[in-house]
């Protein structure tokens, strides 16, 4: 193995499985305003230690730990809070009319490194009913003049074990949640889709090596659902009108 791939075995092979499936981070429950609890199904995995579910602090510290260098400002994005959205959506349904949120109220949702063989990473998070953010998705990209594509699926394989599912003739790997692990990797329109729960997807695209990990759309559906539960607290709809 040349030098290049130590580097990159390095960055990718941070955490081996055996050892992901310890010390998660505590993202089966995360308390929402109001008492609300959305649950969010504990997936082992990660890319360069970065797990669903991470603070935006630990997904940080992850990556410089994996070697990764984090630009100061470029590459790290903003938002509003999750109680400043619950309050600008509750003043609007007061209103009418939308309210400009408190810029000193916002949370990290977007942070990007580059690794030591140009592999770039963003993370992506969102607000947190408890405050902050959390990771919500990870994608890894790596351009195969750097390290080709076999080689990347082999290291890939090394880290997280047999895929679930394979497509694309075998150049996309697929690893799902548990209840979907039959599913994995299929098209099945009649059927529960494996992105409905969280899950990992390493490609071999054109020029690039990719790695996806992703919050379900059960997830996004549930963050919703608790967001609107909070404005309904905060702006019960009225049962009587004006006339």
């Amino acid at each position: 193995m040349n030098k290049t791939l130590l580097a990159a075995a390095i960055v990718i092979a941070a955490a081996p499985m055996a050892a992901a499936a310890q010390a998660l981070p505590d993202a089966s429950a995360q308390q929402s305003a109001g008492g609300a609890v959305a649950t969010t199904p504990a997936f082992p995995l990660d890319v360069a230690g970065v797990r669903l579910g991470m603070s935006a602090g630990e997904a940080r510290a992850a990556l410089v730990k994996a070697g990764y260098a984090m630009p100061a400002t470029n590459g790290v994005s903003y938002g509003p809070s999750f109680a400043a959205r619950v309050r600008a959506e509750a003043a609007r349904r007061r209103t009418g009319a939308a309210s400009s949120r408190a810029m000193a109220d916002r949370v990290m949702t977007q942070l990007q490194g580059v690794g030591p063989n140009r592999e770039a990473i963003t993370v992506g998070l969102t607000a947190a009913p408890s405050g902050g953010s959390s990771v919500t998705s990870v994608y890894l990209q790596m351009p195969q003049d750097v390290m080709k594509g076999d080689a990347f699926l082999r290291q890939v394989t090394a880290k997280y074990g047999q895929p679930d599912g394979r497509r694309d003739q075998g150049m996309t790997l697929n690893w799902c949640s548990a209840p979907l692990k039959s599913v994995c990797g299929s098209i099945t329109p009649f059927q529960r889709r494996p992105e409905a729960l969280p899950n990992l997807k390493a490609s071999v695209i054109y020029n690039d090596n990719t790695i996806r990990l992703a919050d379900g759309t059960d997830q996004d559906r549930e963050r919703e659902r608790v967001f609107a539960a909070a404005v309904e607290r905060a702006a019960p709809g009225t049962e009587r009108a004006a006339f």
